[in-house]
């Protein structure tokens, strides 16, 4: 189970415990289906490992900006 370092909404890493040991399990684990999601300030695909420590960030990719 690693411990990792996790922003999602608040724009602040907060160390996070998870079961999930690959990005595509996180994504399952925390319903996050369509963000993308940074490993240490990196694009990571599904087969990305997680270990203890990482910096993990989900981004929304459909937000729209501007008026």
């Amino acid at each position: 189970m690693p411990n990792i370092n996790f922003c999602n909404s608040t724009g602040n890493f907060v160390p996070t415990d998870v079961d999930a040991t690959t990005v595509g399990e996180l994504r399952d684990e925390l319903n996050l289906p369509t963000e993308a999601i940074n490993v240490n300030r990196v694009v990571a695909d599904n087969d990305q490992a997680l270990q203890d420590g990482y910096n993990v960030a989900a981004v929304k990719t459909n937000k729209k900006g501007g008026k």
